[in-house]
Parts: structure tokens; C-alpha cells; sequence
């Protein structure tokens, strides 16, 4: 799983229910048909920390709720909310994602996945988000120096890779796409990052970072000396992961922490 792109395209199927509905902003929900659902509700990812020496962080990812079933009805109604990712500034801490969160017709009780922690300067890696009153209820991935945290679906999510390349973490949920839906989401790969006194960092052909794909973290920059010059900037997470932290170290430069990927609420019908 790459991207948000891929995760609607995936939820097509040809039956008389929808199978995935991708909510990626605030709204109220109203049932376009009769039946039961599956709800997952992601937090948003923290932004990663900047500094001009070693103190970079990655941020933490946003925690992971789910309702297993729960019957609708089109008279029903649901107010859903969607974390907004953190940002990060110049030489500073990151800031924490927002929470997403369902209430509605037939919850005892709000469905809330909090966002995750920001990174902080000095190695203070960014906490996990956590959830409650879902039948899951997961905390993400905390950041770390090497990366950030990947949102967690089986259990704790993952946090950064240290073997490869300064990573984010990567979704403890991966497969391919046409298994989503009917009860079941899955996550992708974080970006890799890297650099040090002699090496650039890793961006995409158009100049970019890279992004963590689906549920993923953003990787970390390190410049320490002579490499690069300018700016650089920390991995971005994918949807729910953290932003990867930054270093630059190298005269007269600055770098900025990679933004947190954003929250979402993903409804989907099951077979009757």
C-alpha cells in the first residue's frame, strides 16, 4: 500500500454495498445504505524536531481505534473529526498531530484515536498517540533518532528503523491492496533517510523528501558537517505516521523537521 490514491482505488468492488468510504476531513457522515460497518479511526502524526546539532527527533504516530461491527441505519448520523498532521518550524520541536475521533447514532461512547507526540530537541523522542472505546485500540509508534513511528494495527506501532538508513517505521500491517476492506486496512513501508559529514540526503526527483507510505513514518537527515548546504528537510509521515527529524550542522544552513501525515476515518461495509 503506497498511498491514499491506492487505498480508494482498492475500494471499489463490485457489490451492492460500498467497501471503502476514505473520510479525510471534518464532517457529518450519513449512512447512504442500511447494513453493518466497520469503522477505523487513525490520529494524525506529530511533526518531527530540528536543530543545528545531533538533538533531531522523529515524531510519534497517531494512534489507531476500531469498531468492529456496528449495525446503521440511513436515519443515522455520525460526527466525524480528522487530525490535521504536525508541523515543525526551524531549530525547534515539532508539534503534535491532531486526534480524529466518531460519535454518532449507536456508540455508547466516542471512537478516538489521539494524534501522535511531536519530536523534541535533544533526542526526546515524540510519543505514540493513544485510542480508546474502540474494540481495538492501539498506541502508535513513538519516534525515534533514527525515524519516526508508523501507526500500529495489531498492536504498539512500530517506531523508527535504526538498520535502514535512519527509516520510519514501518506498518506492522502490510498487504496488498485488493485485501482491503471487509473489516481489514493495511499499511506500507517508511521512507528512508540518510546523511553525515560527507554524504547529501536522499531526496526525490522533483526535490522533495520522501514520504512514509500508508500508515508509515518519515525518515531523519543528519548533515554534520561539509555535505550540504542550504536547506534540508525531515522525511514526511504518510497518512497517521510521524515526520522524520533533521540535523544541519553545516554552516550558514538550516533544516526543518518533517510534517506529520494527517488523520483519516475509514467506514466500511461487511457482507451480510
Amino acid at each position: 500500500m503506497s498511498n491514499l490514491t491506492d487505498l480508494i482505488s482498492a475500494g471499489g468492488g463490485g457489490g451492492s454495498l460500498p467497501v471503502n468510504i476514505v473520510l479525510t476531513k471534518s464532517q457529518t457522515w450519513v449512512p447512504p445504505v442500511d447494513g453493518n460497518i466497520c469503522i477505523h479511526v487513525i490520529g494524525a502524526g506529530g511533526g518531527g524536531a530540528s536543530s543545528a546539532s545531533s538533538g533531531m527527533s522523529g515524531a510519534g504516530a497517531g494512534g489507531y481505534c476500531k469498531k468492529t461491527s456496528l449495525a446503521v441505519t440511513t436515519s443515522g448520523s455520525f460526527t466525524v473529526v480528522v487530525g490535521a498532521g504536525g508541523l515543525s518550524a526551524i531549530s525547534a520541536d515539532g508539534g503534535a498531530g491532531g486526534n480524529s475521533t466518531v460519535a454518532g447514532t449507536g456508540l455508547s461512547s466516542t471512537l478516538t484515536a489521539n494524534g501522535g507526540g511531536g519530536g523534541v530537541n535533544g533526542n526526546s523522542t515524540g510519543a505514540g498517540g493513544t485510542a480508546s472505546n474502540g474494540n481495538v485500540n492501539n498506541t502508535g509508534g513513538a519516534g525515534t533518532f533514527w525515524g519516526a513511528g508508523a501507526v500500529g494495527i495489531n498492536g504498539t506501532g512500530n517506531g523508527g528503523n535504526q538498520t535502514r538508513r535512519r527509516g520510519g517505521g514501518d506498518c506492522d500491517a502490510m498487504g496488498p491492496e485488493s485485501l482491503i476492506g471487509y473489516g481489514n486496512i493495511f499499511g506500507g513501508r517508511g521512507s528512508s533517510a540518510y546523511g553525515n559529514s560527507t554524504n547529501s540526503p536522499y531526496y526525490t526527483p522533483d526535490g522533495s523528501p520522501p514520504v512514509g507510505e500508508f500508515l508509515a513514518g518519515g525518515g531523519s537527515y543528519r548533515i554534520t558537517g561539509s555535505g550540504t548546504t542550504g536547506f534540508i528537510m525531515g522525511g514526511m509521515g504518510g497518512i497517521g505516521g510521524g515526520g522524520g527529524g533533521c540535523s544541519n550542522a553545516q554552516s550558514g544552513s538550516f533544516g526543518i523537521g518533517g510534517r506529520g501525515g494527517d488523520g483519516i476515518v475509514i467506514i466500511q461495509y461487511l457482507p451480510a
